[in-house]
Protein backbone atom coordinates (compact mmCIF):
# COMPACT_ATOMS: atom_id res chain seq x y z
CA UNK A 1 0.00 0.00 0.00
CA UNK A 2 1.52 3.54 -0.72
CA UNK A 3 1.14 5.59 1.59
CA UNK A 4 0.15 9.72 1.03
CA UNK A 5 3.93 10.71 1.76
CA UNK A 6 5.20 8.64 -1.04
CA UNK A 7 2.54 10.32 -3.60
CA UNK A 8 3.30 13.63 -2.45
CA UNK A 9 7.06 13.45 -2.92
CA UNK A 10 6.29 11.50 -6.45
CA UNK A 11 4.21 14.27 -7.69
CA UNK A 12 6.56 17.16 -6.52
CA UNK A 13 9.56 15.67 -8.39
CA UNK A 14 7.36 15.35 -11.56
CA UNK A 15 6.10 18.70 -11.26
CA UNK A 16 10.00 20.26 -10.88
CA UNK A 17 10.98 18.21 -13.74
CA UNK A 18 8.51 19.22 -15.99
CA UNK A 19 9.18 23.33 -14.66
CA UNK A 20 12.99 22.50 -15.32
CA UNK A 21 11.70 21.18 -19.01
CA UNK A 22 9.12 23.94 -19.88
CA UNK A 23 12.14 26.72 -18.19
CA UNK A 24 14.64 25.43 -20.83
CA UNK A 25 12.27 25.74 -23.72
CA UNK A 26 10.84 28.80 -22.35
CA UNK A 27 12.28 31.71 -24.75
CA UNK A 28 10.77 34.52 -22.15
CA UNK A 29 13.61 36.87 -21.16
CA UNK A 30 15.71 36.53 -24.25
CA UNK A 31 15.40 40.11 -25.40
CA UNK A 32 16.36 41.78 -21.61
CA UNK A 33 19.84 39.62 -22.35
CA UNK A 34 20.19 40.96 -25.53
CA UNK A 35 18.66 44.07 -24.37
CA UNK A 36 21.67 44.21 -21.75
CA UNK A 37 23.99 43.67 -24.13
CA UNK A 38 23.56 46.26 -26.17
CA UNK A 39 23.16 48.86 -23.49
CA UNK A 40 26.74 47.58 -22.46
CA UNK A 41 28.07 48.68 -25.80
CA UNK A 42 26.64 51.52 -26.41
CA UNK A 43 27.59 52.72 -22.80
CA UNK A 44 31.18 51.35 -24.05
CA UNK A 45 30.94 53.42 -27.49
CA UNK A 46 29.62 56.50 -25.48
CA UNK A 47 32.76 56.01 -23.35
CA UNK A 48 35.03 55.77 -26.10
CA UNK A 49 33.48 59.10 -28.15
CA UNK A 50 34.06 60.75 -24.18
CA UNK A 51 37.38 60.04 -23.93
CA UNK A 52 38.32 61.01 -27.79
CA UNK A 53 36.65 64.75 -27.10
CA UNK A 54 38.84 64.63 -23.84
CA UNK A 55 41.85 63.91 -26.08
CA UNK A 56 40.74 66.31 -28.98
CA UNK A 57 40.13 69.29 -26.43
CA UNK A 58 43.40 68.78 -25.27
CA UNK A 59 45.75 68.21 -28.44
CA UNK A 60 43.48 71.45 -30.03
CA UNK A 61 44.41 73.34 -26.85
CA UNK A 62 48.10 72.38 -26.91
CA UNK A 63 48.20 73.14 -30.94
CA UNK A 64 46.71 76.43 -30.48
CA UNK A 65 49.47 77.50 -28.09
CA UNK A 66 52.07 75.77 -30.17
CA UNK A 67 50.91 77.85 -33.11
CA UNK A 68 51.23 81.24 -30.86
CA UNK A 69 54.46 80.20 -29.77
CA UNK A 70 56.18 79.90 -32.98
CA UNK A 71 54.45 82.71 -34.69
CA UNK A 72 55.61 84.78 -31.69
CA UNK A 73 58.96 83.30 -31.57
CA UNK A 74 59.67 83.51 -34.80
CA UNK A 75 58.85 86.94 -35.99
CA UNK A 76 61.94 89.26 -36.79
CA UNK A 77 61.36 92.12 -34.43
CA UNK A 78 62.08 90.11 -31.66
CA UNK A 79 65.46 90.34 -30.71
CA UNK A 80 65.06 88.03 -27.59
CA UNK A 81 65.37 84.74 -26.41
CA UNK A 82 63.38 82.68 -28.95
CA UNK A 83 63.01 79.73 -27.04
CA UNK A 84 62.17 81.33 -23.30
CA UNK A 85 59.11 82.52 -25.89
CA UNK A 86 58.32 79.38 -26.63
CA UNK A 87 58.31 78.08 -22.75
CA UNK A 88 56.95 80.88 -21.51
CA UNK A 89 53.60 80.45 -23.90
CA UNK A 90 53.33 76.94 -22.73
CA UNK A 91 53.62 77.93 -19.19
CA UNK A 92 50.67 80.48 -19.35
CA UNK A 93 48.29 77.36 -20.25
CA UNK A 94 50.12 74.72 -17.93
CA UNK A 95 50.97 72.81 -21.10
CA UNK A 96 54.81 72.74 -20.48
CA UNK A 97 54.25 68.85 -19.88
CA UNK A 98 53.17 68.08 -23.07
CA UNK A 99 56.47 70.20 -24.88
CA UNK A 100 58.70 67.75 -26.94
CA UNK A 101 62.67 68.60 -26.37
CA UNK A 102 64.93 70.08 -28.49
CA UNK A 103 63.13 73.54 -30.13
CA UNK A 104 64.33 73.89 -33.11
CA UNK A 105 65.80 77.85 -33.63
CA UNK A 106 66.99 79.01 -37.20
CA UNK A 107 68.20 82.57 -37.51
CA UNK A 108 69.77 84.71 -40.24
CA UNK A 109 69.83 88.28 -41.41
CA UNK A 110 67.11 88.72 -43.10
CA UNK A 111 64.91 85.40 -42.03
CA UNK A 112 64.18 83.37 -38.90
CA UNK A 113 62.54 79.65 -38.37
CA UNK A 114 60.94 78.01 -35.03
CA UNK A 115 59.44 74.57 -34.92
CA UNK A 116 57.66 73.28 -31.95
CA UNK A 117 56.82 69.28 -31.64
CA UNK A 118 53.77 68.52 -29.15
CA UNK A 119 53.31 65.27 -27.64
CA UNK A 120 49.35 65.79 -26.52
CA UNK A 121 47.79 62.91 -24.68
CA UNK A 122 44.97 62.09 -21.76
CA UNK A 123 44.42 59.21 -19.80
CA UNK A 124 41.21 56.70 -20.99
CA UNK A 125 38.38 57.04 -18.59
CA UNK A 126 36.23 53.77 -20.37
CA UNK A 127 38.93 52.87 -23.09
CA UNK A 128 41.01 50.84 -21.06
CA UNK A 129 38.21 48.38 -20.30
CA UNK A 130 39.26 47.20 -24.38
CA UNK A 131 42.97 47.75 -23.25
CA UNK A 132 43.76 51.15 -24.11
CA UNK A 133 45.02 53.21 -21.14
CA UNK A 134 46.23 56.42 -23.11
CA UNK A 135 45.79 58.14 -25.97
CA UNK A 136 48.55 60.57 -27.22
CA UNK A 137 49.69 61.84 -30.65
CA UNK A 138 52.65 63.61 -31.88
CA UNK A 139 52.30 66.87 -33.41
CA UNK A 140 54.49 69.72 -34.87
CA UNK A 141 53.84 73.50 -35.40
CA UNK A 142 56.51 75.63 -37.64
CA UNK A 143 56.98 79.38 -38.21
CA UNK A 144 59.33 81.23 -41.41
CA UNK A 145 59.29 84.94 -41.15
CA UNK A 146 61.67 85.59 -44.12
CA UNK A 147 62.32 89.27 -45.60
CA UNK A 148 63.71 88.97 -49.26
CA UNK A 149 66.75 91.23 -50.02
CA UNK A 150 66.09 94.26 -52.22
CA UNK A 151 68.39 95.82 -53.97
CA UNK A 152 67.11 99.19 -55.52
CA UNK A 153 68.29 101.44 -58.58
CA UNK A 154 66.66 104.48 -57.91
CA UNK A 155 66.94 106.59 -61.54
CA UNK A 156 66.75 110.27 -61.15
CA UNK A 157 66.12 113.28 -63.89
CA UNK A 158 68.40 116.22 -62.52
CA UNK A 159 68.00 117.87 -66.18
CA UNK A 160 67.85 121.75 -66.12
CA UNK A 161 63.75 121.25 -66.80
CA UNK A 162 63.51 120.09 -63.64
CA UNK A 163 63.74 124.00 -62.28
CA UNK A 164 60.67 124.63 -64.17
CA UNK A 165 57.48 124.31 -61.77
CA UNK A 166 54.64 121.71 -61.93
CA UNK A 167 51.42 122.12 -62.13
CA UNK A 168 50.34 123.72 -58.61
CA UNK A 169 53.54 126.11 -58.79
CA UNK A 170 56.45 124.05 -56.93
CA UNK A 171 59.74 123.12 -58.94
CA UNK A 172 59.61 119.94 -60.24
CA UNK A 173 63.10 119.05 -58.46
CA UNK A 174 61.91 120.58 -54.99
CA UNK A 175 58.91 118.04 -55.33
CA UNK A 176 61.37 115.54 -56.72
CA UNK A 177 63.28 116.21 -53.50
CA UNK A 178 60.72 115.09 -51.23
CA UNK A 179 58.86 112.39 -52.93
CA UNK A 180 62.26 110.66 -52.98
CA UNK A 181 62.94 111.10 -49.49
CA UNK A 182 59.43 109.87 -48.35
CA UNK A 183 60.31 106.75 -50.41
CA UNK A 184 63.73 106.10 -48.74
CA UNK A 185 62.10 106.56 -45.61
CA UNK A 186 59.08 104.44 -46.47
CA UNK A 187 61.06 101.23 -48.65
CA UNK A 188 63.83 101.08 -45.63
CA UNK A 189 63.00 97.95 -42.95
CA UNK A 190 63.43 99.32 -39.08
CA UNK A 191 63.33 95.68 -38.44
CA UNK A 192 66.11 94.20 -40.39
CA UNK A 193 68.01 97.71 -42.07
CA UNK A 194 70.50 96.09 -44.02
CA UNK A 195 68.27 93.71 -46.35
CA UNK A 196 67.49 96.77 -48.68
CA UNK A 197 70.06 98.44 -50.48
CA UNK A 198 69.36 101.37 -52.93
CA UNK A 199 71.41 103.02 -55.50
CA UNK A 200 70.90 106.65 -56.74
CA UNK A 201 71.93 106.88 -59.92
CA UNK A 202 70.67 110.99 -61.09
CA UNK A 203 71.35 111.45 -64.57
CA UNK A 204 71.34 114.95 -66.87
CA UNK A 205 72.90 114.93 -70.30
CA UNK A 206 74.94 111.91 -69.22
CA UNK A 207 75.97 110.33 -65.69
CA UNK A 208 78.85 110.32 -63.95
CA UNK A 209 79.71 107.10 -62.06
CA UNK A 210 82.70 109.41 -59.93
CA UNK A 211 85.92 109.55 -60.18
CA UNK A 212 87.14 106.85 -57.94
CA UNK A 213 85.06 104.39 -60.21
CA UNK A 214 85.78 105.70 -63.43
CA UNK A 215 89.33 105.16 -62.62
CA UNK A 216 88.30 101.79 -61.37
CA UNK A 217 86.85 101.15 -64.53
CA UNK A 218 89.90 101.72 -66.60
CA UNK A 219 88.93 105.50 -67.58
CA UNK A 220 91.56 108.06 -68.73
CA UNK A 221 90.53 111.92 -67.31
CA UNK A 222 91.82 114.38 -69.50
CA UNK A 223 89.98 116.89 -67.63
CA UNK A 224 88.75 116.99 -63.98
CA UNK A 225 85.51 119.22 -63.28
CA UNK A 226 84.05 115.84 -63.81
CA UNK A 227 84.09 111.99 -64.86
CA UNK A 228 81.40 110.67 -67.54
CA UNK A 229 82.30 108.56 -69.90
CA UNK A 230 80.98 109.23 -73.56
CA UNK A 231 79.35 105.24 -73.56
CA UNK A 232 79.08 103.92 -77.14
CA UNK A 233 76.08 102.32 -78.52
CA UNK A 234 77.48 98.83 -78.53
CA UNK A 235 77.38 98.75 -74.34
CA UNK A 236 73.67 98.61 -74.89
CA UNK A 237 74.14 95.01 -75.82
CA UNK A 238 75.21 93.89 -72.21
CA UNK A 239 74.58 94.51 -68.62
CA UNK A 240 77.98 94.90 -67.19
CA UNK A 241 79.87 97.82 -65.87
CA UNK A 242 81.86 99.33 -68.68
CA UNK A 243 85.38 98.79 -69.69
CA UNK A 244 86.59 102.48 -69.87
CA UNK A 245 90.27 102.02 -71.27
CA UNK A 246 89.03 102.98 -74.72
CA UNK A 247 85.93 105.18 -74.09
CA UNK A 248 86.42 108.80 -74.28
CA UNK A 249 85.68 111.11 -71.15
CA UNK A 250 82.76 113.42 -71.84
CA UNK A 251 84.08 117.18 -72.52
CA UNK A 252 83.05 120.12 -70.13
CA UNK A 253 80.22 121.87 -71.21
CA UNK A 254 76.53 122.74 -71.40
CA UNK A 255 74.11 123.04 -74.51
CA UNK A 256 71.11 125.02 -72.84
CA UNK A 257 71.55 128.08 -71.30
CA UNK A 258 72.21 127.71 -66.99
CA UNK A 259 69.72 128.49 -64.37
CA UNK A 260 72.79 129.27 -61.09
CA UNK A 261 70.27 129.09 -58.30
CA UNK A 262 69.17 125.41 -59.03
CA UNK A 263 72.15 124.32 -61.65
CA UNK A 264 75.41 123.75 -61.43
CA UNK A 265 77.42 123.69 -65.25
CA UNK A 266 78.07 120.57 -67.00
CA UNK A 267 76.40 118.14 -69.63
CA UNK A 268 78.15 116.00 -67.17
CA UNK A 269 76.67 116.09 -63.26
CA UNK A 270 79.82 117.22 -61.35
CA UNK A 271 81.32 114.72 -58.62
CA UNK A 272 77.93 115.92 -55.71
CA UNK A 273 76.48 114.56 -58.41
CA UNK A 274 77.78 111.14 -58.91
CA UNK A 275 76.44 107.72 -58.26
CA UNK A 276 75.56 106.79 -54.53
CA UNK A 277 76.24 103.18 -54.35
CA UNK A 278 74.53 100.40 -52.34
CA UNK A 279 73.63 102.39 -49.22
CA UNK A 280 71.40 101.12 -46.89
CA UNK A 281 72.07 104.01 -44.44
CA UNK A 282 68.07 106.82 -44.89
CA UNK A 283 70.47 109.53 -43.29
CA UNK A 284 72.92 109.32 -46.12
CA UNK A 285 69.92 109.18 -48.40
CA UNK A 286 68.03 111.34 -47.80
CA UNK A 287 70.92 114.01 -46.79
CA UNK A 288 72.10 113.22 -50.78
CA UNK A 289 68.49 113.51 -52.32
CA UNK A 290 68.41 117.27 -50.50
CA UNK A 291 71.54 118.32 -51.81
CA UNK A 292 70.94 117.42 -55.30
CA UNK A 293 71.23 119.63 -57.93
CA UNK A 294 70.36 120.48 -61.73
CA UNK A 295 72.57 119.74 -65.05
CA UNK A 296 72.25 120.16 -68.78
CA UNK A 297 70.83 117.90 -70.81
CA UNK A 298 68.41 114.23 -71.23
CA UNK A 299 70.17 111.58 -71.14
CA UNK A 300 67.93 108.88 -69.92
CA UNK A 301 69.33 105.79 -71.25
CA UNK A 302 72.57 106.58 -69.68
CA UNK A 303 70.77 106.55 -66.25
CA UNK A 304 69.37 103.46 -67.00
CA UNK A 305 72.47 101.66 -68.29
CA UNK A 306 74.18 102.43 -65.08
CA UNK A 307 71.48 101.36 -63.07
CA UNK A 308 71.21 98.58 -64.67
CA UNK A 309 74.91 97.90 -64.74
CA UNK A 310 74.96 98.15 -60.49
CA UNK A 311 72.34 94.98 -60.57
CA UNK A 312 74.38 92.98 -62.51
CA UNK A 313 76.08 90.20 -60.18
CA UNK A 314 79.62 90.58 -62.80
CA UNK A 315 79.87 94.52 -60.76
CA UNK A 316 80.63 92.67 -57.55
CA UNK A 317 83.91 93.16 -57.78
CA UNK A 318 83.34 96.65 -57.68
CA UNK A 319 81.35 96.69 -54.48
CA UNK A 320 84.35 95.34 -52.95
CA UNK A 321 86.88 98.20 -53.68
CA UNK A 322 84.21 101.01 -52.57
CA UNK A 323 83.85 98.97 -49.05
CA UNK A 324 87.75 99.08 -48.96
CA UNK A 325 87.66 102.46 -49.35
CA UNK A 326 84.67 102.89 -46.89
CA UNK A 327 82.02 103.96 -49.46
CA UNK A 328 79.77 100.86 -48.99
CA UNK A 329 78.84 98.90 -46.19
CA UNK A 330 80.96 95.97 -45.66
CA UNK A 331 77.51 94.04 -44.75
CA UNK A 332 76.71 94.88 -48.05
CA UNK A 333 79.88 92.63 -49.94
CA UNK A 334 77.83 90.63 -51.38
CA UNK A 335 75.91 93.35 -53.44
CA UNK A 336 74.77 92.86 -55.90
CA UNK A 337 73.98 88.91 -55.55
CA UNK A 338 73.23 86.46 -58.79
CA UNK A 339 70.32 87.27 -61.16
CA UNK A 340 68.74 84.47 -60.00
CA UNK A 341 69.02 84.35 -56.20
CA UNK A 342 66.23 83.45 -55.05
CA UNK A 343 66.01 85.69 -51.60
CA UNK A 344 66.51 88.85 -53.69
CA UNK A 345 64.77 91.23 -55.28
CA UNK A 346 66.09 93.65 -58.12
CA UNK A 347 64.21 96.80 -58.49
CA UNK A 348 64.55 99.98 -61.07
CA UNK A 349 62.50 103.19 -60.12
CA UNK A 350 63.02 105.66 -63.27
CA UNK A 351 61.60 108.72 -62.92
CA UNK A 352 62.16 111.43 -65.71
CA UNK A 353 60.33 114.69 -66.49
CA UNK A 354 61.30 115.47 -70.09
CA UNK A 355 62.10 113.77 -73.39
CA UNK A 356 65.41 111.30 -73.59
CA UNK A 357 67.06 113.68 -76.77
CA UNK A 358 70.38 114.19 -78.79
CA UNK A 359 73.53 113.69 -77.66
CA UNK A 360 75.61 116.66 -78.70
CA UNK A 361 79.13 117.30 -77.90
CA UNK A 362 81.48 120.40 -78.42
CA UNK A 363 84.05 120.31 -81.48
CA UNK A 364 86.77 122.29 -82.38
CA UNK A 365 85.42 124.99 -84.59
CA UNK A 366 85.65 124.28 -88.58
CA UNK A 367 86.29 120.45 -88.01
CA UNK A 368 84.50 117.08 -86.69
CA UNK A 369 86.85 116.65 -84.29
CA UNK A 370 84.85 116.44 -80.89
CA UNK A 371 87.15 117.30 -77.95
CA UNK A 372 88.43 114.23 -75.80
CA UNK A 373 88.44 111.77 -78.97
CA UNK A 374 91.62 111.21 -81.39
CA UNK A 375 93.66 113.07 -79.45
CA UNK A 376 92.10 116.41 -79.31
CA UNK A 377 91.41 118.49 -76.98
CA UNK A 378 90.37 122.21 -76.39
CA UNK A 379 93.37 124.70 -76.05
CA UNK A 380 92.64 126.88 -72.80
CA UNK A 381 91.17 129.72 -74.84
CA UNK A 382 88.62 127.06 -76.44
CA UNK A 383 88.22 125.98 -71.98
CA UNK A 384 87.29 129.07 -70.96
CA UNK A 385 84.54 129.88 -73.88
CA UNK A 386 83.02 126.22 -73.37
CA UNK A 387 83.12 127.26 -69.34
CA UNK A 388 81.23 130.27 -69.71
CA UNK A 389 79.28 129.91 -72.98
CA UNK A 390 76.38 127.70 -73.71
CA UNK A 391 76.54 125.85 -77.32
CA UNK A 392 73.66 126.85 -78.71
CA UNK A 393 74.67 130.27 -77.61
CA UNK A 394 78.16 130.08 -79.66
CA UNK A 395 78.47 129.38 -84.13
CA UNK A 396 77.16 126.08 -84.87
CA UNK A 397 80.48 125.40 -85.92
CA UNK A 398 80.86 124.30 -82.42
CA UNK A 399 78.31 121.86 -82.18
CA UNK A 400 78.52 118.13 -83.19
CA UNK A 401 75.47 115.42 -82.93
CA UNK A 402 77.12 112.14 -81.92
CA UNK A 403 74.30 110.31 -81.28
CA UNK A 404 70.25 111.09 -82.43
CA UNK A 405 67.11 111.45 -80.30
CA UNK A 406 66.09 108.15 -82.44
CA UNK A 407 68.93 106.39 -81.36
CA UNK A 408 69.30 106.95 -77.72
CA UNK A 409 65.50 106.27 -77.37
CA UNK A 410 66.29 102.75 -79.32
CA UNK A 411 69.62 102.15 -76.67
CA UNK A 412 67.09 103.37 -73.85
CA UNK A 413 64.51 100.20 -74.57
CA UNK A 414 67.23 97.53 -75.30
CA UNK A 415 68.55 98.60 -71.59
CA UNK A 416 64.91 98.25 -70.71
CA UNK A 417 64.65 94.70 -72.40
CA UNK A 418 67.68 93.52 -70.68
CA UNK A 419 66.40 94.64 -67.56
CA UNK A 420 63.42 92.38 -67.78
CA UNK A 421 65.50 89.58 -68.93
CA UNK A 422 66.96 89.31 -65.93
CA UNK A 423 63.81 89.55 -63.68
CA UNK A 424 64.64 93.18 -62.84
CA UNK A 425 60.65 94.71 -61.52
CA UNK A 426 61.01 98.10 -63.81
CA UNK A 427 59.38 101.00 -62.38
CA UNK A 428 58.92 103.92 -64.66
CA UNK A 429 57.50 107.62 -63.40
CA UNK A 430 56.59 110.99 -66.34
CA UNK A 431 56.23 113.49 -64.53
CA UNK A 432 54.74 116.43 -65.90
CA UNK A 433 55.58 115.45 -69.34
CA UNK A 434 54.48 115.37 -72.63
CA UNK A 435 52.95 112.18 -74.05
CA UNK A 436 55.79 110.51 -75.91
CA UNK A 437 57.89 110.54 -72.73
CA UNK A 438 54.89 109.30 -71.32
CA UNK A 439 55.09 106.37 -73.92
CA UNK A 440 58.58 105.79 -73.17
CA UNK A 441 58.27 105.44 -69.67
CA UNK A 442 55.09 103.37 -70.61
CA UNK A 443 56.88 100.98 -72.96
CA UNK A 444 59.88 100.63 -70.42
CA UNK A 445 57.88 99.39 -67.10
CA UNK A 446 57.80 96.21 -66.02
CA UNK A 447 54.04 95.84 -67.18
CA UNK A 448 51.35 98.56 -67.36
CA UNK A 449 50.59 98.65 -63.72
CA UNK A 450 54.26 99.40 -63.12
CA UNK A 451 54.18 102.84 -65.10
CA UNK A 452 52.71 105.78 -63.42
CA UNK A 453 52.08 109.05 -64.96
CA UNK A 454 52.11 111.81 -62.50
CA UNK A 455 51.44 115.72 -62.13
CA UNK A 456 52.00 117.86 -58.91
CA UNK A 457 51.01 116.31 -55.79
CA UNK A 458 50.37 113.19 -57.40
CA UNK A 459 54.50 112.83 -57.26
CA UNK A 460 54.49 111.82 -53.83
CA UNK A 461 51.33 109.17 -54.05
CA UNK A 462 52.84 107.48 -56.83
CA UNK A 463 56.47 107.07 -55.10
CA UNK A 464 54.31 105.66 -51.79
CA UNK A 465 52.65 103.50 -54.19
CA UNK A 466 55.76 102.09 -55.42
CA UNK A 467 57.14 101.56 -52.33
CA UNK A 468 54.36 99.97 -50.89
CA UNK A 469 54.41 97.42 -53.85
CA UNK A 470 58.28 96.93 -53.34
CA UNK A 471 57.83 96.10 -49.53
CA UNK A 472 55.27 93.63 -50.96
CA UNK A 473 57.81 92.09 -53.24
CA UNK A 474 59.91 90.89 -49.95
CA UNK A 475 57.30 88.13 -49.92
CA UNK A 476 56.82 87.66 -46.31
CA UNK A 477 55.87 84.12 -44.81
Amino acid sequence: MIEKSEISCRHKGSWLRRFTRRYVRSEDGNMLIFGMIVFFCILLIAGIAVDFMRYESKRIRVQATADRAVLAAATLREAGDREAIVRDYFEAENLLDYLVEPIEIESGLNSSRVVVRTRPSVNSIFMHMVGQDQLVSQEASGALEQVSNIEISLVLDISGSMRWTDSIGIPRITRLRGAARNFVSQVMDDEVPDVTTISIIPYAGTVNPGQQVFEALGGNAWHDYSHCPDLPRSVFNSTGLPDLSTIPQAPHFMNWPVDWPTMDWGWCPIEANSILYHSSDEQELRDYLTNMRLHDGTGTHYGMRWGLALLDPASNWLTGELVASNRVNNVHLDRPVAWDDEGTRKVVVLMTDGLITQQSRPRRPGTNSVFGTNGVYPTESEQDTLNSTHLIGLNNNWRRTITSQSQNVEDFFRACDLAKENGVVIYTIAFETNTRGQNEMNECASTPNHYFNAVGTELDEVFSAIAASIQALRLVE
